[in-house]
């Protein structure tokens, strides 16, 4: 198992390495919380984009941090439109409190067991984005996705949506 992980990474690495870094990302993520994201978008070929992303949430019973990797298929809409399908996947780290039910996440339990102090999780996402080309260097964008998490013992699901800014660098 450890040979495959370690595969993947080398992988992922060697194909983020010869992508061309196109822009940095800043967004705003809605979901039943608000979270806040910085990323990159590296072109790989004309048509397909990689976008990995680190995003924070700020709870009252703690933090939690989704790194997010993914693929886009650029279809060019004209008029400074570009649209785009979204597949990837996503790694959640939670760090709560302990002794508090925490409302955002979906363990149905106080968290007194210590069991979710730098508890990860993988999950996949799917969805469609939509950016316009403001001028050369800066354009905004608004992304749907639905996110699905495993986790132990219970998965869970939700949709968001995402506003934010590239800055051509």
């Amino acid at each position: 198992m450890k040979k495959i992980i370690f595969s993947m990474i080398l992988c992922a690495v060697a194909f983020a390495a010869k992508a061309q870094v196109e822009s940095i990302d800043f967004k705003s993520n809605f979901r039943d919380d608000f979270g806040v994201g910085v990323g990159i978008s590296a072109a790989l070929g004309d048509e397909f984009e990689f976008s990995p992303s680190a995003n924070i949430y700020f709870w009252d019973c703690g933090t939690h941090f989704d790194f997010e990797a993914d693929f886009h298929y650029k279809i060019d809409l004209g008029h400074k439109f570009t649209l785009y399908p979204i597949a990837g996947g996503v790694l959640c780290y939670s760090n709560l409190k302990d002794g508090h039910t925490c409302p955002h996440h979906p363990h149905p339990l106080p968290h007194e067991d210590k069991y979710y102090d730098g508890k990860t999780n993988f999950g996949v996402n799917i969805g469609c984005g939509i950016k316009y080309d403001i001028n050369a260097k800066i354009a905004g964008f608004a992304e749907t996705k639905y996110q699905w998490v495993n986790e132990d013992y219970l998965d869970y699901e939700r949709a968001y949506l995402s506003l934010g800014i590239k800055i051509a660098i």
